[in-house]
């Protein structure tokens, strides 16, 4: 393990996020039914206990047939093979005689091919005469082109034979997924849990969104954001009461919180104020890693263990606490659920106008609005109000348009990184 650095040097992103992910530990799995299982991570293989399909069927509603007839006959327009029609199967049933040379079978999808049938010929490409009330099915089948051999017909244990690995520990389940799991007989299954986040705003000018703020009062909106993100990110948030500008109060609500939480995460008192106690709250129960981090918006970043559980303390700026738990703790609640695409898909782009920011010692992340130019290559116009304060920029945006450590302003038509925030982890 990594030995963590001098707390009070700021460290590079890829240093706290490094540490942050050495730090956190994959979840013990549960058992959780089918529906629940979408997006969940596998601790278990799932091996098939029968054959898929376990029986040749229909993959068209048409008719089942003998290829042989028709190798002997080579049907034309002209020349046109009859077949007689003995009766008529739907998906559910079986038809327990076995086909005859000369007949045939109608038959729906996914109905069992009766024996004796091997090619299955659409209803489009066939006349039926003699259908009646009574036989809606017809009597006589009138066949003017060749089928290909086995035509429309899905083998048995085409999908899977019985023993098979369909899915493995560590498979992220997808909706396909499920429908192979549900024709497993799967309908439980061992997943990796779901992280379990205590979010809590810090601040005494907090109050309720449901309540008016009074004279220097402000709504706890970085609460709901924050828990918006955390269910994003795979995990289960909850919103605990605001906490005023103490040591003593943020010290209680940590050590409650961390109860029946695997992760924490504040917001506000961050920075090194006379009301900033998160930094001093987290070396006092635990173990501090870092407090510090070369980024833009957002340079404190407070990460450490209490009792063997991860707390972290974001900015209160929205927009500074809603880059940081991007940037830094989603990965990590992604990992602690077995997922192992972690990192957004980074696109370059030209951008659109020049960058009126100078060198900055710091990494710098803009929110930015992507789009693509009538040739597919992409374009990114960065929000005019880059203000951490405000969440506008942010639900404007896409993206972070990433200023690197030191990099001169970009001019319009430079490319420059975007960290796609549409897009989930690897997807492009």
């Amino acid at each position: 393990m990594a030995q963590p650095p001098n707390p009070k040097t700021p460290l590079s992103v890829e240093q706290a996020r490094d540490i942050l992910l050495e730090q956190v530990k994959l979840l013990p799995p549960e058992r959780v039914s089918l529906v629940e299982s979408y997006g969940r991570v596998l601790a278990q293989d799932i091996v098939s206990d029968m054959d898929i399909s376990p029986f040749d069927n229909s993959g068209m509603d048409g008719f089942a047939v003998r290829f042989a007839d028709f190798e002997a006959a080579v049907p034309t327009a002209d020349n046109p093979l009859t077949l007689e029609i003995v009766g008529i199967i739907a998906a559910g049933e079986v038809y327990v005689e076995t086909l005859q040379p000369g007949q045939a079978l109608r038959i729906m999808t996914g109905a069992p091919l009766p024996q004796g049938a091997d090619t299955v010929v659409k209803l489009e490409d066939v006349t039926v005469l003699g259908q009646t009330d009574k036989h809606p099915e017809g009597s006589t089948l009138v066949c003017t082109r060749m089928p290909k051999y086995q035509q429309h017909v899905r083998r048995k244990a085409e999908e899977a034979r019985k023993g098979d690995v369909l899915l493995r520990c560590g498979d992220r389940i997808s909706a396909p997924g499920a429908g192979l799991l549900a024709s497993t007989g799967n309908a439980e299954l061992m997943v990796y849990r779901r992280p379990r986040v205590a979010i809590i705003s810090t601040g005494s000018e907090l109050v309720p969104v449901d309540t008016l703020p009074g004279p220097g009062q402000i709504r706890n909106s970085n609460s709901y954001s924050l828990a918006a993100a955390v269910i994003d990110a795979g995990g289960i948030p909850t919103i605990l009461p605001s906490v005023e500008d103490t040591l003593e109060a943020l010290c209680a609500a940590l050590t409650a919180a961390l109860v029946d939480h695997d992760f924490v995460i504040t917001s506000g008192g961050a920075a090194d104020g006379d009301f900033d106690f998160i930094t001093l709250a987290v070396r006092e129960l635990g173990e501090l890693f870092y407090n510090k981090v070369n980024m833009k918006p957002g340079k404190s970043q407070i990460f450490g263990l209490v009792a063997g559980t991860p707390v972290f303390g974001l900015p209160g700026n929205p927009g500074a606490a809603s880059v940081g738990f991007e940037v830094l703790i989603r990965p990590a609640l992604r990992r602690m659920q077995g997922i192992t695409q972690l990192d957004r898909p980074l696109v370059q782009a030209a951008l659109v106008g020049d960058m009126r920011k100078p060198p900055d010692a710091r990494r710098c992340y803009l929110r930015a609005q992507l789009s693509r130019d009538e040739d597919g290559r992409y374009l990114v116009a960065q929000d005019a109000n880059q203000s951490s304060a405000l969440l506008g920029a942010l639900n404007r945006s896409n993206c972070l348009l990433i200023v690197r450590e030191g990099q001169a302003a970009p001019l319009a038509g430079d490319p420059v990184d975007c960290l796609r925030l549409d897009v989930e982890e690897g997807t492009l």
